[in-house]
Order: C-alpha cells, then sequence, then structure tokens
C-alpha cells in the first residue's frame, strides 16, 4: 500500500531533513554529475571512498530516509575519492522513503523528494 504525505509525514521529513542537513560533506543520497555529463547518487562510504549508484541499473535504486541519514539499497556503480568531489553549491531533489506514521510494519512506505547537495568530479567540465 502506497500512502500520501500527510501532516504528521511532513513533520517527520521535516525533522529528518534538518538532521540531514546538519551533516557535512558528501552524504549517501546526494547527487554527484560524472565525468559524462550524467547524474548519479552516492550510494556508499567506505572512509576515504564514495561510490555510486549504478549507471547500468538505474532503477535499481532505494533511498531510505533515516534521522540525519539515507541508506541505500541497489547495484553499486563507480568507487570515487571523496577529495576528487567538488560541492557546487547547488541542489538537486532526490526521492527517498520512510515509514508512514514512523510505523515500522510491510507496504508502510511514503514517498518524497528532498534536497541534495549536488557534486561534481573535479576536473570534469
Amino acid at each position: 500500500m502506497r500512502h500520501d504525505l500527510d501532516s504528521l509525514d511532513a513533520t517527520i521529513l521535516l525533522t529528518r531533513l534538518a538532521a540531514w542537513n546538519a551533516r557535512r560533506g558528501p552524504r549517501i543520497g546526494d547527487k554527484i554529475i560524472m565525468s559524462d555529463g550524467s547524474i548519479r547518487r552516492l550510494a556508499h562510504d567506505s572512509g576515504s571512498d564514495i561510490q555510486t549508484t549504478s549507471r547500468t541499473q538505474p532503477g535499481d535504486q532505494s533511498f531510505y530516509l533515516g534521522h540525519g541519514y539515507c541508506s541505500f539499497s541497489g547495484s553499486l556503480g563507480d568507487l570515487i575519492a571523496k577529495d576528487q568531489l567538488h560541492d557546487t553549491g547547488l541542489t538537486e531533489d532526490g526521492s527517498v522513503w520512510f515509514f508512514h506514521h514512523d510505523q515500522v510494519k510491510p507496504f508502510n512506505a511514503v514517498q518524497a523528494k528532498i534536497p541534495c547537495r549536488l557534486y561534481k568530479l573535479k576536473g570534469a567540465a
């Protein structure tokens, strides 16, 4: 079952988004402009490197918005050194989900769009 974003869900979303925006640097869920001009999302953080979503399976992506974090489920793509990321200062909406009314149970997701930081590879056109 799919739920619409109601007032309680909007409050949950705003609280989680404020905590997520308090985090510095690249976060899981943010976006990156690749050297070929395509845009992917950051999907896995391994410390000094970060991995993108898959280029070949773009429909295989799910980002859960927790309190101050996103977690990714799906196919992984390229591994990029974090020092190769340049924050453009721009944002672009990205899809996330969380549990309707914060009740963890099957088929209880609510979808939302949140502003994600937009990075690009250093030296990319």
